[in-house]
């Protein structure tokens, strides 16, 4: 049989998502029910199009997102409403448009070099609420769907894609209710103890007692390799850097997937290792260091010296984490005790006599946004690479289990766990190109911290990095970020 999904089907709690378009081979079916994946171009200039036929049963003003910040022409009934050219500030992915009662084309040029892989765009009203004028567009999405040996009755619903969907679509039980500051303290109060009930303890249970593997003299700074605890019989390897001119403050950096050798201090091993670094400008630690600030970087639960290389698994870190669960164990919790026991090391440091922060890329920023959240010690914060929301990573089966706390998705995603650093100083940097934060789903993520961080009267405390490098710790911003709020406050 036919399963025809309607073109307007909420996705990973986002509605208004167009989910097939007429190509000048045929129809483009989308990829994990939202986006269409569009293969490496042959050249840089190739331009695929992509039509669809939104029907309207009246006038009505509109919004029309799309999947990236340039890259994307996108014409309405014959008038340009996006050129394609970068729109970085604003953030330049939502345009307004007047959609006419009957039939409306949409056409959207789009240069495959310039955008991330998943091509999307979404048709919502004003308000960012669902467009109620709009009854179809086509193409719709055809599947077919395997018979069933006995016919059920109609309306009986079987896919977990549905129910996970339906989920999704639920509002978190805990989103900020409105913008007082009395409604942010008590969504404070009320997610921040979900959070740490969910996740299980934190604490540090024994002291770091750390101890000198090997030291070196570098320019600017010494590096030394150490070994602290966090709890019985599990000793975290790091990396401490003490700078010559210590400036008083401390940086706790957290690495991320890519981390094997030490890359974020500056240390490479095989090509792959050495093109990583360059890639994702991934030094950032050693960089701080040059900067006069003490840092911490510990190699993390299956990363670096702990790294177990099992290749039969997409990552390491997610069997680990898939086989703690299965002992009520949460890996991130894990991460969280050695982050934990390296925030108490660093200042316990001579060398730092002031305040504190941490930053980290990709799972690195993940893990820098848990730690903040739960850790007010930590006094500015500054995340890549993870301005994404987790119903949108899980829908495309594109992050790792140790990323996850069992149950918190009922109650809040990443746009919450980022609220909670509020009234702290948060920097959020993201990539116009990053696939693993894709500009839409990130914007909507980034309105929503702002809104917290407005309510809690701190919106001078939040700031954001648009750059056009990709997955990358960008820089431009956060270094002079970090000395804003840890130096001059």
């Amino acid at each position: 049989m036919i399963d025809e999904r309607s073109t307007l089907q909420t996705v990973a709690g986002l509605h208004g998502l167009i989910l097939a378009w007429e190509t000048d081979e045929g129809v483009a079916q989308a990829d994990y029910d939202y986006a269409v994946l569009l293969g490496p171009p042959a050249d840089p200039d190739d331009v695929t199009s992509l039509r669809a036929t939104v029907v309207a049963q009246s006038d009505c003003d509109a919004l029309l997102e799309l999947s990236a910040f340039r890259g994307i022409r996108a014409t309405l009934n014959g008038q340009v409403v996006a050129t394609g050219e970068p729109r970085i500030e604003p953030f330049g992915n939502s345009y307004p448009i007047t959609l006419r009662a009957g039939e409306n084309l949409l056409d959207l040029a789009v240069t495959t070099a310039q955008v991330n892989a998943r091509v999307s765009a979404r048709l919502i009203a004003p308000d960012r609420s669902p467009l109620a004028a709009v009854t179809e567009v086509r193409p719709h999405r055809r599947a077919i769907i395997e018979d069933l040996r006995e016919p059920l009755p109609e309306g009986h619903n079987v896919s977990l894609w549905h129910q996970w969907n339906e989920l999704c679509s639920r509002p978190p039980l805990l989103r900020l209710a409105d913008d007082s500051r009395d409604a942010w303290l008590a969504w404070h109060d009320a997610f921040g103890g979900k959070l740490r009930e969910l996740m299980g303890p934190t604490d540090p249970t024994v002291e770091p007692q750390p101890r000198v593997i090997t030291s070196e003299r570098l320019d600017g700074y010494r590096r030394d390799r150490i070994l602290l605890s966090s709890e019985p019989h599990m000793a975290v390897p790091a990396w401490l850097l003490v700078p010559d001119e210590p400036n008083g403050a401390g940086i706790v950096a957290v690495h991320g997937h890519g981390y094997v050798y030490g890359e974020t201090v500056g240390i490479t091993g095989d090509e792959s290792s050495r093109q990583a670094l360059e890639r994702y400008n991934y030094a950032y630690a050693a960089r701080y260091a040059e900067r006069g600030y003490t840092v911490i970087n510990p190699d993390m639960r299956n990363f670096g010296a702990r790294r177990d290389a099992e290749s039969f698994r997409r990552d390491p870190c997610d069997a680990a984490a898939l086989r703690l669960q299965q002992f009520g164990i949460n890996l991130v919790a894990g991460q969280m005790r050695d982050l934990r026991a390296a925030l108490d090391l660093l200042l316990d440091r001579p060398t730092v006599t002031g305040r504190v922060g941490a930053t980290g890329l990709s799972y690195g920023g993940r893990l820098t946004m848990y730690l903040s959240a739960l850790d007010r010690r930590v006094a500015c914060a500054g995340v890549s690479g993870a301005l994404n929301v987790f119903r949108e990573r899980l829908t495309i089966d594109s992050s790792c289990a140790a990323q996850f706390v069992p149950g918190l998705l009922a109650y809040g995603d990443t746009p919450e766990l980022f609220g909670l650093i509020a009234p702290r100083p948060l920097l959020l940097e993201l990539g116009t190109v990053d696939g693993t934060s894709p500009e839409m789903f990130a914007m909507d993520a980034y309105a929503q911290v702002e809104r917290t961080y407005r309510a809690a009267g701190a919106r001078d405390h939040l700031d954001i990095d648009v750059f056009e490098t990709g997955h990358a710790y960008h820089g431009a911003k956060a270094f002079d970020w970090f000395d804003r709020w840890l130096l001059d406050a």
